[in-house]
């Protein structure tokens, strides 16, 4: 156990060190900054910009000059459910094959670090640097929404649709942790996580079977966010949490494999 938390230090000395939690944080709290301010401000910016005379043009400003708050929710997890996540991937994408290339993971097991541990020790500090960065963007999300708007619903609605967010990105964490466990690659871990990535995309898009898809949850914030609880919630929290230990037990069992 004190191996343990040692190498969580060992992890979040790596995540300032590397930038990894500077940049995942930048491109989280940049489209929490900019997306308010694009839903409220849109339908001036394409008045400015569009020729008044044209039919076109008019029926495109009249349909976006009168946002609602909740437009802010939307457009802020359509952009982090998308771009926010493949930040994540290609951040933590060679976090496994990094120690194993490098000698640093059979280093840690020499000095008594189990594989298990190792294996949770990285994704429990991925988890933590997720779970902040979600809720502090989030939290700027509703104030800017608040200053523009003049109400952004209910704080415990805004943190609890966090809360549903990290717990999908975390289970892609998870994922992305059992495909660096497989290759020395860099390249071959990359590829093997978007492709794993993209196969849970394409489930959510399967006739009533997608609504369960676990992805599912870096959708329904935008529901929670104002206050409308998805009925599939608990399931897509359920098949998540069990796809999460699933992919880490298989990356304690390859690592075993590469080490042993």
């Amino acid at each position: 156990m004190p191996n343990y938390f040692t190498f969580m230090r060992k992890e979040f000395t790596e995540s300032i060190r590397t930038k990894r939690f500077l940049v995942l944080a930048c491109v989280f709290l940049f489209f929490a900054i900019t997306t308010p301010l694009l839903t409220r401000f849109m339908g001036e910016f394409f008045n400015l910009m569009l020729p008044s005379d044209d039919e076109s043009s008019r029926l495109i400003v009249e349909a976006l000059s009168n946002p609602s708050w909740q437009e802010s929710y939307v457009q802020f997890y359509s952009q982090i459910s998308q771009i926010g996540i493949w930040a994540v991937l290609f951040m933590y994408m060679g976090t496994v094959q990094r120690e194993i290339r490098t000698g640093t993971a059979s280093l840690m097991f020499s000095k008594g670090l189990g594989f298990g541990a190792f294996i949770l020790a990285k994704f429990t500090m991925a988890a933590i640097v997720m779970l902040i960065i979600s809720a502090v963007s989030s939290l700027v999300v509703y104030a800017y929404t608040f200053l523009l708007f003049d109400t952004a619903g209910q704080i415990g609605h805004v943190l609890t649709g966090s809360l549903i967010f990290s717990i999908g990105a975390i289970m892609i964490l998870a994922v992305i942790i059992f495909c660096s466990s497989l290759t020395k690659s860099s390249a071959v871990s990359g590829g093997l996580s978007f492709g794993v990535y993209f196969l849970l995309v394409i489930s959510t898009l399967i006739p009533r079977a997608g609504a369960f898809s676990p992805l599912i949850l870096l959708n329904h914030p935008v529901g929670i966010s104002v206050g409308n609880f998805p009925d599939t919630l608990l399931a897509n929290i359920l098949i998540a949490a069990a796809l999460a230990v699933a992919a880490l037990f298989f990356a304690t069992q390859a690592l075993k494999k590469a080490e042993g």
